[in-house]
């Protein structure tokens, strides 16, 4: 268990176990800033029922960083600013009031995948050696000196829910604690970073790009399943026209290679034998489908 007394501020969006566990660690955490959803239909109360819960001061970042929310946290004098998930970059009046700086939980091995989607980008290169890194904020967008970093292997076919336990929740946690704690003692290391990524920036993908981010030609099945798996929750690639119902959700299974008969059309979902199935060059891959009438 921690026993840090440094005053805190945690930036997230929406309620997470990185923020229950710094808190079951005792950590002394004085204010809660959630930064405003990528999607704003999205956004629950959660967070703040939460935060009232729990008598944590709470602040929603409608407007950025203005002068309303410099004041919110130049009442609370915070010796640290803790982050992790934000929609955006953290200005420089942010940054200059907390004493001890500004550190960010990113789900990567730094400087790779830079930027706000890096899970995506993750999955989208079959990297199965991820990283998770703390590093402190500058002006740039995660480029600021590393603390801590470290790399954890993944399976192949590993879900978005199981790469931020493994990233975040069970790893990460543990690399933020160490951070918070040699902050505080003044002892915490600093890396700089290269000024260049190996890979190129996490930005979103728009659904204008869903139906061409798939290789269905060319890409081996295991990185078009890998990539599937990763992003069941939102990425739509498949052609339903197929399917006489309305798709609502779908869920990806698992994958077999056989010789596909070139007449078969890739990436179009049919119903075979009361299964979904896709198909790619190598193979096919199952789906479980939701539809309004089983909804």
């Amino acid at each position: 268990m921690s026993n840090s007394k440094l005053k805190l501020i945690f930036i997230t969006m929406g309620l997470s176990k990185v923020l229950t566990s710094l808190l079951e660690a005792n950590i002394n955490i004085i204010g809660v800033i959630e930064s405003k959803t990528k999607n704003s239909a999205n956004r629950t109360t959660s967070l703040k029922d939460f935060c009232s819960g729990e008598d944590i001061p709470y602040y929603y970042m409608e407007n950025g960083c203005d002068q309303d929310l410099e004041n919110w946290v130049k009442e609370l004098a915070p010796d640290l600013i803790v982050i992790n998930s934000m929609s955006e970059l953290l200005k420089k009046n942010i940054m200059d009031i907390p004493k001890k700086g500004c550190i960010n939980l990113h789900p990567t091995y730094l400087p790779n995948y830079r930027g706000g989607y890096p899970l995506f980008w993750t999955f989208y290169d079959m990297d199965l050696n991820p990283g998770v890194t703390v590093h402190y904020i500058d002006e740039g967008e995660d480029t600021g000196d590393i603390i801590y970093q470290e790399r954890y292997p993944i399976p192949l076919g590993c879900t978005e829910e199981e790469l931020i336990e493994i990233l975040e929740t069970t790893n990460g946690v543990n690399l933020l604690l160490s951070a918070i704690t040699d902050i505080e003692h003044d002892c915490a290391p600093r890396k700089k970073q290269p000024k260049e990524s190996p890979t190129v920036r996490a930005r979103k993908i728009s659904p204008s790009e869903f139906h061409q981010i798939v290789d269905w030609e060319t890409w081996e099945i295991e990185r078009i399943w890998h990539l599937l798996r990763g992003t069941q929750n939102w990425l739509d690639v498949f052609d339903f026209s197929n399917i006489e119902e309305t798709v609502l959700q779908w869920r990806i299974l698992h994958f077999e290679k056989e010789n596909i008969d070139q007449s078969v059309e890739l990436g179009k979902v049919f119903s075979i034998n009361n299964q979904y199935v896709v198909y790619c060059k190598q193979g096919k891959i199952y789906l479980d489908l939701i539809t309004e009438s089983n909804y």
